[in-house]
């Protein structure tokens, strides 16, 4: 494929999408198609542009009474006069079918594209089990920037974007053993025949739910726990999972956080511990164990503005990130938004966000 035929294709769908969504308004699938344009900036350099694209089309269709179809694929494309990290999630691992396209692994240029099939899985329920099966992301964690217990997607607490990641081969059963009490276990295959594998015991009482779980993961494994108590109006969450490497050492990963709504506005505080040095990827010195405190509020201003302004802060001191993100809604369907990561203060510590960058969007959902 021809970078230039992918850009040209990718925007043409794009600027087709809401005509064709309008002609058949009972099409089994939604979407999202969204261009952005910005810049970003090394230290001490200027400001260097780039532009970047996205369409996402899913659904999920009832075959049957109990028989559900998903599927979600996406289409992205970034281009820069210099070498910038995706506007996507990347991650280490990958699935045993590679069902996605792209050219990362010559990340040396301004442009980068991706094509991929995202989810494709059944889902099956009888009596009191529930069965997923194929390319599929089992929906674990609570926290609200990383999860720690989110075994085979944490996504960075700090990408720029937040959707659902990328879905691996695999099968998760449930099983409700009483109305409150499920058992849960699941495995996918990634390349290389590795096989990966989490129990969850899942105990919902009134107001309080919590899951222990143990997880067999490529070069290590991790015993996990995750307590939510939520009242009305506060959420308090404890997060943690403890690594056992081969060699016997371990390492922890945890997250202390509570969420409150007031005025249609959510007020979010997490403390995050980051034991192994791998959260926040690039965004942090290498193997640097830190803690961070994630600071963020939620709501709809002056009618249809809305805004999620961020701070993060390294315990050990150094820059404190700021990240604004503001929303306009337009027409149904159509959002106009901003956001931007930047670094307050030039001192050295474990947050190393470089380069810098804001950018302007257009999406529509369809």
């Amino acid at each position: 494929m021809k970078l230039q035929h992918f850009q040209i294709g990718l925007i043409l769908i794009i600027l087709a999408m809401p005509g064709i969504t309008r002609s058949n308004e009972t099409a089994p699938f939604s979407g999202k198609a969204s261009f952005e344009e910005g810049g970003f900036q090394y230290p001490g350099t200027g400001v260097i542009s780039y532009q970047y694209s996205r369409l996402l089309i899913e659904g999920q269709p009832d075959l049957l009474q109990d028989f559900s179809l998903g599927f979600a694929g996406e289409a992205r494309w970034q281009a820069s006069g210099s070498p910038v990290q995706p506007g996507w999630p990347l991650f280490p691992l990958e699935n045993a079918v590679k069902l996605e396209t792209d050219n990362l692994s010559t990340y040396d240029g301004g442009d980068l594209y991706s094509l991929r099939l995202s989810r494709a899985f059944l889902h099956f329920t009888t009596g009191r089990m529930e069965v997923t099966a194929g390319l599929a992301k089992p929906a674990w964690g609570s926290s609200f920037f990383y999860s720690p217990t989110d075994y085979f997607f944490p996504l960075n607490p700090l990408a720029w974007e937040r959707d659902q990641p990328l879905g691996s081969e695999g099968a998760d059963a449930m099983l409700f053993l009483f109305d409150d009490l499920s058992l849960e276990g699941a495995t996918r295959w990634l390349q290389g025949g590795q096989e990966e594998g989490v129990v969850r015991l899942v105990d919902k009482g009134i107001g309080i739910t919590v899951t222990p779980s143990l997880a067999w993961m490529n070069g290590r494994s991790g015993a996990g726990l995750e307590l939510v108590g939520t009242f009305p109006t506060l959420q308090v969450r404890v997060e943690g999972v403890d690594w056992i490497y081969p060699d016997g050492h371990a390492l922890a990963n945890w997250t202390i956080g509570l969420s409150t709504s007031h005025e249609d506005v959510k007020y979010t505080a997490e403390v995050l511990r980051d034991g192994t040095g791998e959260i926040l990827g690039a965004y942090s010195t290498e193997a640097s164990q830190a803690t961070y405190v994630f600071i963020s509020t939620e709501g709809s201003f002056f009618g249809k503005w809305r805004a999620a302004p961020a701070l993060v802060a390294p315990l050990e001191g150094g820059p404190i990130l700021f990240w604004p993100r503001v929303e306009y809604q337009l027409e149904a369907g159509w959002v106009v938004g901003f956001q931007a990561q930047c670094l307050l203060g030039n001192w050295s510590g474990p947050l190393a966000l470089a380069p810098g960058r804001c950018g302007l969007s257009l999406e529509y959902t369809f």
